[in-house]
């Protein structure tokens, strides 16, 4: 009874984490979406990885069988992350600046929910914390910019959160911050992939 209370409270936590994360990344055109597709295609990686490591795998080595994923579906898990990262695609194209079409809140926050839902069903919901390291650090100005401007009265550490908008207000044109972004979202998702493969590694001596 506590352990599925405490579990509710954890997967609540994660998805209004995730979702708001992917919601303050998205204001400038084509970064949410960019970002995303990094992050989605780390799933893609993880679940085939996982359906091959599966432990209801019949192709599976004796050998490896005793630290395999005891995960469900872990190749629907890569294929609905597949999915998602193409229909992201289509929609960049038309999103990039100067942006013809917009994200919202509605995708923003779905995108969000998606990437929790893809972390707590594929058993890595503490490696979503690098998967998703773009957003943490969106959510990370937003906390640290309002803490700091209450405790010292109208202060401000940023010159504006979330801290896309603070490069901006720096001088940097919004492409800039953006692709910069896209850089560093994709460096976190594959330090997030090689950590994974490396806790496979560890365990499989």
């Amino acid at each position: 009874m506590i352990g599925g209370i405490l579990f509710a409270i954890w997967v609540t936590f994660l998805i209004v984490a995730a979702s708001n994360g992917v919601n303050l990344t998205d204001g400038l055109d084509g970064l949410a979406a960019g970002s995303s597709i990094f992050a989605f295609i780390a799933y893609i990686v993880i679940g085939f990885w996982q359906f091959n490591q599966w432990c209801d795998s019949p192709r599976l080595d004796l050998e490896v069988q005793a630290s395999c994923y005891e995960v469900r579906d872990p190749l629907d898990l890569a294929v609905v992350a597949a999915a998602i990262t193409g229909s992201l695609i289509g929609f960049l194209w038309w999103n990039t600046s100067p942006a013809q079409i917009f994200m919202g809140d509605t995708g923003s926050l779905g995108l969000g929910g998606a990437l929790a839902a893809l972390a707590i069903l594929s058993r890595t919901e503490l490696l979503l914390v690098l998967v998703g390291g773009l957003f943490v650090i969106e959510v990370g100005s937003v906390i640290i910019q309002r803490t700091y401007f209450k405790a010292t009265k109208g202060r401000r550490i940023l010159r504006a959160s979330p801290l896309h908008h603070h490069f901006e207000m720096l001088g940097w044109g919004e492409v800039t911050v953006v692709v910069r972004f896209w850089i560093i979202s994709a460096l976190f998702v594959a330090a997030a992939v090689g950590l994974f493969y490396l806790e496979w590694i560890l365990r499989n001596p």
